[in-house]
């Protein structure tokens, strides 16, 4: 029975407690509602602590977790629950006074209540066991701030086109290079990347790091660190496995900004090689100031930003300013746009600039800015001391050397806009001593190409080529490769040496105008005044005393003959160029300044050299071609024992050659006095000063002129020369000139060694070698030893039937043949059937760019079209009669082809093979007879203006 009662007992107690708690549920209705009540208000003050907890940890860069959400979602639901039953509750109330005698409504709040107590104290002491936040996973793309310009998006961004269908597209390149000056907008274009792939799956992972100066390998890392949210380690190796396993089997773009030098990535961690593996985009763009840096990197796409068009600077410029203040006043527009041309379209500049000029209503506010950047100023106008110059100084100051450095500031003594001869700036920097300790002038100027190459790929000097006429012939005509500075590059550059703004008397440049100030004399370090009307030198108020000036560059000053009062005051003076001007006889007030160390007379006609030249015992540069000196008095050029570099050579262009220089062997003796000459230019007569000059030991010949040869038919190179060390690597400009007797030259070399190279020379000239048939060849093979070879000039060669020879010159750039009245060919047709195989397969013309034909009247062909130009840009073709025939057919057109420049009649005239050809060639095709008309039109009307100017 006992256990029997046990056993009810457990069954029932169950149904008892249940019965129990139902029957007191009407009765504990209040009860029940209050510590609900109670409870629920502690659950809401809970949820507020969280809340806080959640906003402080969202401030360190967390997010809540999923767990948090789903109990604050719970906490809401509850809280209308709860709500619902204290509505109930206080709504029976109201009816009955707080009483009711409704069990059945008493039952229904009780019970609801003590249930939903239990849910609240759950909520309550669920929350207590989770954390509230945690670091979120970062975003595939994390978008950076970029600022929107009406500029960029009203035109079309042909870079961002290009770099997005490199990364997307291209499977083969992984390392794609940004490249640009300070301030043209690479990353701005980066950062246009970097959002173009928000919402893009074609990425795992975008990374957006900045590099700038003083990148290391762990900056880098800690960078990619944060933004992957991976585990930090203060090994380098370490940091690098961990990113490293972290991305090798994802799909990544890393954008690196701002990037001054070479970074092993591999070091950094990220998984090498680079394109598509296994499935997986790996993809690194970066951005530089440096082309250097990209070949440091191993990029294999380069993409240079190049600054804006007219259009698009100025609408940048617009936009800063703003259009209250473009039409507060109708003369402003056009000021504004004086003021955006001067800033040559460089996005930092146009920006500054602008908004410096923001709210600036009057006109002649902007005529001072005006003034100011025609003055190099830029500093002034910005008024935020200096803020463009500042940021563009760091690719001055990121160059390895101080002599990059001076050579990069020289470059600002050329006036704003002045395209500078590579060969003129090289040997400004020789006379500078910017190049130094040089065994010979070509290691000089392979140093200078080098140094040119390094400020060209830092963006600190732009390249281009020129057409440089000089004189009136057209045969003088030369391309010549240039630099540049930007203009805002340039301002910077006078910015420093004037000592960041504060001393702006240090280097002056003039441009038209000579200075006003007669003390500038005495303040300036250097002086440049180019391109004047000036007939003299305006007043020198200085004494010899008081003369800091080192440095003065006045050339292409056509009318300076006199170099004016107490120009002799000048005896700090160094560097001195009188290029291009017009004197006519040697200013004799130079030879008192005996600190000259370079003296320019270069393109001035004058007959003679004075004695008291001599007395320049300091001079190591000594520019005298296309002077037409003929006499030099005995041991002048013996006393200039400092001599580094010696040319008296002229060019068949410059002066006729009847007045060419030509000296007596006792000069040549005097040249054996200059132990220190490490090049010379030189012309000379007949065959025994020819000897007698390769005789001279160890003189390097960089420029060589032979005329005269009359004594024999015959004229040979042979070993004694081509054999030569020192013309092997120096000589880089030959020419023959002005002879009727000569009908073969022949260049001999040594059969055993047919691959003698003359390294340097790129200017070959025959030039009124009325007898010449023939050029012979023995033992040399001329496209070895012509290796560098990139203008060849044949003019009035009356005899000479064909060049063939030039088949294959790996480097010729420039071709002109004028007034041979025997050429036919320029490749014999002989010569063609022999090279029939090779023409098929190889680039006969590589470099080939420009061929010019003129007054060859038995001309019947130019060579074989099936020879490949693919470099062909230009032809120029007059009085050629009976050439009918252009070398081209279907497929080897070059597509760098720009123009055919010849008569209209001419072109009609001409016989065609395929029709096709004519079609495809016609757009290229110019009338020469009307740039001719204009050419004499121009010539008339500028020989009238100088009439005017020099008898009015």
């Amino acid at each position: 029975m006992e256990l029997l009662s046990k056993v009810a007992d457990l069954a029932l107690a169950p149904l008892f407690n249940f019965v129990m708690r139902q029957l007191t549920y009407p009765f504990k209705a209040s009860d029940n509602v209050r510590d609900l009540q109670n409870a629920h208000r502690r659950l809401l003050n809970k949820k507020d602590d969280i809340k806080e907890k959640i906003e402080i940890a969202e401030r360190n860069g967390q997010r809540q977790t999923h767990q948090v959400q789903w109990w604050l979602d719970e906490v809401e639901t509850t809280k209308t629950q709860v709500d619902a039953i204290l509505e109930k509750y206080t709504q029976r109330c109201l009816c009955f006074n707080r009483f009711s005698p409704n069990c059945c409504s008493n039952y229904t709040i009780g019970k609801t209540a003590a249930k939903k107590l239990l849910d609240v104290q759950k909520l309550l002491d669920y929350e207590t066991k989770e954390e509230v936040a945690i670091t979120p996973v970062p975003p595939p793309v994390q978008e950076v701030s970029v600022p929107t310009t009406s500029t960029s998006s009203s035109f079309a961004n042909p870079n961002l086109e290009e770099a997005l269908r490199c990364i997307k597209e291209d499977q083969e390149v992984g390392m794609i290079g940004i490249w640009g000056m300070g301030g043209v907008g690479k990353t701005h274009l980066l950062k246009q990347i970097n959002n173009s792939f928000i919402g893009d799956s074609a990425f795992n992972h975008v990374i957006f790091v900045t590099a700038s100066q003083s990148c290391t390998t762990e900056t880098i890392q800690k960078q990619i660190v944060e933004i992957l949210n991976l585990q930090q380690h203060e090994d380098v190796s370490r940091q690098g496995d961990i990113i490293f396993n972290f991305l090798r089997n994802k799909s990544f773009l890393m954008l690196l900004d701002d990037l001054w030098g070479r970074l092993d990535l591999q070091v950094v961690g990220i998984p090498f090689p680079l394109g598509m593996v296994e499935g997986c985009k790996r993809k690194v763009v970066l951005t530089t100031r440096s082309i250097n840096v990209c070949g440091k990197m191993e990029v294999r796409k380069k993409i240079r930003v190049k600054c804006l068009n007219d259009d698009e600077a100025w609408s940048l410029f617009l936009e800063k300013v703003g259009e209250e203040t473009i039409s507060s006043h109708p003369l402003i527009p056009r000021l504004a746009k004086e003021v955006s041309e001067e800033l040559e379209g460089l996005p930092l500049a146009l920006i500054t600039t602008g908004r410096a000029m923001y709210e600036k209503k009057d006109p002649r506010e902007w005529e001072y800015a005006i003034d100011l950047l025609k003055k190099s100023l830029l500093d002034e106008v910005e008024d935020q001391e200096g803020s463009t110059f500042y940021r563009l100084k760091f690719s001055y100051d990121s160059l390895t050397s101080d002599i990059l450095r001076e050579s990069f500031l020289s470059c600002s003594m050329w006036p704003e806009d002045w395209w500078i001869d590579k060969g003129d700036l090289i040997e400004c920097w020789m006379g500078l001593g910017l190049i130094k300790e040089f065994d010979s002038t070509s290691e000089a100027y392979n140093t200078g190409h080098t140094l040119i190459r390094y400020l060209t790929g830092a963006c600190l000097l732009e390249e281009s080529e020129r057409i440089v006429t000089a004189g009136l012939s057209e045969e003088s005509e030369r391309i010549v490769p240039t630099v540049r500075m930007h203009d805002v590059l340039r301002d910077m550059a006078l910015w420093i040496t004037h000592d960041e703004g504060k001393n702006k008397n240090k280097w002056m440049v003039f441009k038209h105008e000579a200075p006003r100030d007669r003390e500038i004399w005495s303040k300036a370090e250097r002086i440049t005044l180019m391109q004047s009307n000036i007939k003299a030198l305006p007043p020198i108020a200085t004494t010899p005393c008081s003369s800091k000036l080192t440095t003065l560059m006045l050339s292409s000053n056509h009318k300076l003959r006199e170099l004016g009062d107490n120009f002799g005051a000048l005896v700090a003076l160094t560097y001195l160029d009188l290029s291009s001007c017009g004197f006519v006889h040697f200013p004799k007030e130079i030879c008192g300044l005996v600190q000259l160390r370079y003296l320019n007379l270069a393109d001035n006609k004058m007959p003679s050299l004075p004695e008291e030249l001599g007395s320049l015992v300091n001079l190591k540069f000594l520019i005298l071609r296309d002077t037409g000196i003929h006499t030099i008095p005995q041991g002048v050029i013996a006393k200039l024992k400092s001599l580094h570099v010696l040319d008296l050579h002229q060019t068949f262009g410059s002066v006729s050659a009847e007045k060419m220089t030509y000296f007596a062997s006792p000069l040549l003796e005097e040249l054996e006095c200059l132990y220190d000459l490490k090049g010379l230019g030189i012309c000379v007569q007949g065959k025994s000063q020819f000897d007698k000059l390769i005789e001279l030991f160890n003189i390097s010949i960089r420029w060589l002129g032979i005329s005269n040869l009359e004594n024999s038919t015959s004229f040979s190179l042979s070993t004694s020369f081509l054999g030569d060390k020192q013309i092997q690597m120096n000589l880089a400009k030959l020419c023959f000139t002005k002879s009727y007797v000569t009908q073969y030259i022949v260049i001999e070399g040594n059969h055993q060694q047919p691959t003698w190279q003359l390294r340097a020379l790129e200017n070959l000239y025959f030039h009124k070698m009325h007898g010449l048939e023939e050029i012979i060849w023995k033992g040399v093979v001329p496209k070895e030893l012509f290796r560098a070879l990139r203008f060849l000039n044949v003019v009035d060669c009356d005899k000479l039937k064909s060049i063939s020879w030039i088949l294959h010159l790996p480097c010729l750039m420039e071709l002109r043949v004028i007034r041979c009245s025997s050429m036919r060919e320029l490749i014999a047709d002989t010569v063609e059937k022999e090279e029939e195989k090779e023409i098929t397969s190889t680039a006969t013309f590589p470099c080939l760019r420009e061929i010019e034909l003129e007054d060859l009247p038995e001309m019947v062909s130019i060579c074989h079209s099936a020879f490949a130009l693919p470099a062909l840009q230009n032809i120029y073709i007059l009085h050629c009669l009976k050439l009918k025939k252009l070398p081209f057919r279907p497929g080897n057109i070059s597509s760098k082809l720009r123009s055919i420049e010849c008569s209209r009649v001419w072109w009609e005239d001409l016989e065609w093979e395929d029709s096709s050809v004519k079609t495809s060639l016609r757009p290229f095709y110019k009338d020469i007879e009307i740039k001719e008309r204009l050419r004499v039109a121009k010539l008339v009307q500028s020989a009238a203006l100088e009439f005017i100017a020099n008898h009015i």
